[in-house]
């Protein structure tokens, strides 16, 4: 089961509550080509919080970084530096509050078995 919060905030107050210690922080790239895109494919970037509560439940929390157009004309997709500066600052400053909150900091995600996110970085 994922618990998600619409602030950090309150995913902090829920880990404190369950005495959770390690965080998890990890950039997220997703090309989403969806109907609200109208079908152009855009790379959209996002920092994850993550920590696990138990052996089947997790909480996570998204931060919206940005969104950019995917150049089709290329044959590899390229994150613009404008995105990737973005999306660095986001996630140093994500970083930061979850330190400042007093837990340990670990890269990667939590995620169900099945579940699927990329987080590499172009």
């Amino acid at each position: 089961m994922k618990l998600l919060f619409d602030s950090l905030d309150a995913l902090f107050v829920e880990l404190r509550d369950r005495k959770v210690e390690i965080v998890r922080v990890s950039p997220a790239v997703e090309i989403e080509k969806r109907v609200r895109t109208a079908g152009v494919p855009h790379l959209v970037s996002r920092v994850l919080v993550t920590a696990a509560l138990d052996e089947q439940g997790w909480a996570e929390w998204r931060h919206w970084v940005g969104q950019a157009v995917v150049d089709m004309t290329r044959p590899e997709v390229e994150m613009p530096a404008w995105l990737r500066t973005k999306q660095d600052r986001a996630l140093g400053e994500v970083s930061r509050r979850v330190d400042e909150a007093g837990f340990f900091i670990r890269e990667g995600i939590v995620t169900h078995d099945r579940g699927v996110m990329d987080t590499f970085r172009l």
